[in-house]
């Protein structure tokens, strides 16, 4: 039996212990044991597939023990973290579950992160196995000197410089690793949020945590256990790894990457292989309304990963018929805490919680307030039913005590995002705590207003943030960028301004407004508000 963690040893790790060790009813207890599970009950059947090759069950379960071999060999032992900086390729996932097996630590460092950004995680996680490719090689190397833990850099599509995992991987079915007992309560991941409020911070979660949010959605109908998964977002963000490879796994049923982000091959491909569930971020659902495609008639669309405008929503059900699911997520959670499952919501509602969790709103002394209310949005495990006190919350902030404190007081998950909840239990977000603009003493919420502006039909996406002001404390600056790359910016400002006057409180319509060609944005096509903010005042 594997050695349970005691409190000292998460507190240690700057963590804390879970309340509740309850396995998900009806599901396996850890990530570690889906693949040996899939390859005993459907060996011969499709499992992973990307553009250079596909498995079976059988061929995938022997390819996690190759390489669960070979990180053993490297001395990858239980909390060891291993890191990939990798592409989406079936590499990536047979990787992940290899590292799940040993109950190492896994940490998804996404492709397109500046070095400095990788430079931080590595060593922040004290990751000491680095998996990655050539194109990226140069830039890990200038990096060595200020991670010391990094023993080992594998480039695994040089042969020279892979470690052995080629070879490894084409004599899979000889391997032989160990499979040590995992305690699904250790942690088993790092995933370090984006940066959009800051540096970033490492988020950890058990094998349990990443186990549970499939579970829990087959179990109470809000994810088809049947549908052909895929995934065209970067699998290093292990929230995508969670919703692709372990949620198809958990059923039994293929994972298959995407041939791009694009929209036009996208689609063609999800037509052609029969995808029944794929993760899209707006500006992918934005572009997809430009295109003016046909959407198979197999394929239902969910959003997630940034708030949806009401106008797109509006705009895809006149034109497709169905609307568009709308979810609100965060890292700490992980993944999805609220979904709007297959209703209608009011307008700039993101759902209802899940089933096995329970949402409450609270103030800054941490009390709950009356529906309606903003305040902080904060969940934790259902306390009734089949599911109650079955979810755990995140173990907290990688070697950050305090932070970790701070996000689990008082028994729940704080979030970080303001937000109200109505008398029928709909979630609105109102705004990241840290994008709240204090102007003149009042609290302007960036999304509200975004919520306004993206309502005009010459606006193709926008963002609110604050700017430095001697006699305010902070402006409010709206930016935009137009439909269309014609646009007279003063009389589109003249059309913004009147309807924000219109729909909102005076203090609230912007004070200054900037027309941009492009946005900075993060891997999940979220707007990056620290860079567009230096951008902002950078201007002046």
């Amino acid at each position: 039996m594997a050695r349970t963690m005691t409190e000292e040893d998460y507190a240690a790790l700057g963590l804390r212990a879970p309340a509740a060790r309850i396995d998900p009813p009806g599901a396996p207890r850890d990530v570690a044991s889906l693949i040996a599970r899939a390859a005993a009950q459907c060996p011969d059947e499709e499992a992973l597939v990307d553009a250079a090759g596909a498995y079976s069950f059988r061929g995938l379960a022997d390819a996690v023990t190759a390489a669960a071999a070979l990180f053993d060999a490297a001395g990858i032992r239980a909390g060891d973290r291993v890191a990939a900086s990798l592409g989406n390729e079936n590499g990536l996932v047979i990787a992940f579950f290899a590292a799940m097996r040993l109950g190492a630590v896994w940490v998804g460092i996404n492709r397109i992160l500046p070095a400095d950004d990788k430079r931080y995680i590595l060593a922040h996680s004290g990751a000491k196995l680095l998996l990655t490719d050539a194109s990226l090689a140069g830039q890990v190397a200038a990096l060595r000197a200020d991670t010391p833990d990094l023993g080992h850099v594998w480039i695994l599509d040089d042969d020279a410089r892979d470690g052995g995992w080629n070879a490894a991987l084409a004599d899979a079915a000889a391997a032989i690793a160990p499979a040590p007992d995992i305690d699904p309560f250790a942690p088993a991941a790092i995933m370090y949020t984006s940066g959009t409020t800051g540096v970033p911070k490492g988020v950890v979660h058990s094998q349990h945590n990443m186990i549970v949010v499939p579970a829990a959605a087959f179990a109470h109908g809000l994810m088809t256990p049947e549908a052909r998964r895929g995934s065209a977002l970067p699998l290093t963000i292990t929230n995508v790894m969670i919703l692709g490879p372990v949620s198809a796994f958990l059923a039994c049923k293929p994972f298959l990457f995407a041939p791009s982000i694009k929209i036009e091959p996208l689609i063609e491909w999800i037509a052609a292989q029969r995808i029944g569930q794929l993760a899209f971020v707006p500006t992918m659902i934005y572009d997809l309304l430009q295109a003016d495609l046909d959407l198979p008639g197999h394929f239902r669309m969910a959003s997630g990963g940034a708030p949806l405008p009401q106008a797109i929503r509006e705009t895809f059900f006149r034109r497709y018929g169905y609307h568009v699911s709308p979810s609100y997520g965060l890292t700490e959670a992980p993944t999805v805490v609220a979904h709007s499952f297959d209703t209608v919501p009011p307008e700039g509602a993101s759902g209802h919680a899940l089933p096995h969790l329970e949402i409450s709103i609270r103030d800054a002394d941490g009390n709950a307030v009356p529906a309606g209310t903003v305040g902080e949005v904060c969940f934790r495990a259902t306390q009734t039913g089949d599911w109650a006190n079955v979810y755990t919350p995140p173990l907290g902030y990688w070697r950050e005590a305090e932070k970790t404190a701070a996000l689990l007081r008082g028994g729940v998950v704080h979030s970080g995002d303001h937000g109200s909840l109505d008398a029928d239990g709909w979630l609105t977000i109102a705004d990241r705590s840290s994008e709240l603009i204090l102007r003149g003493g009042s609290n302007v919420y960036p999304a509200e207003v975004e919520r306004i502006l993206h309502s005009h039909d010459g606006v193709a996406d926008c963002a609110v943030v604050g700017k430095p002001d001697l006699r305010m404390g902070m402006l409010t600056v709206a930016c935009i960028l137009p439909a269309r790359p014609d646009a007279d910016p003063a009389v589109l400002e003249a059309d913004l301004r009147a309807l924000c006057l219109d729909k909102l409180t005076r203090y609230k319509v912007p004070d200054e407004w900037r027309f941009l060609d492009q946005f900075p944005r993060n891997a999940m096509g979220k707007v990056v508000k620290p860079k567009l903010r230096e951008i902002v005042v950078g201007a002046v």
